[in-house]
């Protein structure tokens, strides 16, 4: 399995994470419906279609809120780069 976004990010907010006590379990850690996606473990290579800044989501990436779009994101751009042609956007 590729690195996940919550790996990279080191936001704290997967199972376990050191800020789950304040802003709860990110969606994409759980989001079972998009596992291998991107080659990720659930949605953790697919988090701007979950928690992301894209029509249609529920805006909970701390860094997504920061950055206003998922597309200037660094995991984002590894993620377009690492799947190629087979990158699910």
């Amino acid at each position: 399995m590729k690195t996940n976004c919550w790996n990279y990010m080191k936001c704290g907010l997967e199972l376990g994470g050191k800020k789950v006590g304040n802003s709860g379990v990110c969606p994409a850690v759980t989001y079972t419906a998009f596992q291998g996606i991107n080659g990720g473990y659930n949605g953790g290579r697919y988090c701007w279609g979950i928690v992301g800044n894209f029509p249609a989501s529920n805006l909970r990436c701390p860094h997504a809120a920061q950055i206003k779009d998922c597309n200037l994101c660094d995991f984002y751009k590894l993620v377009e780069k690492e799947s190629g042609d087979h990158f699910v956007v």
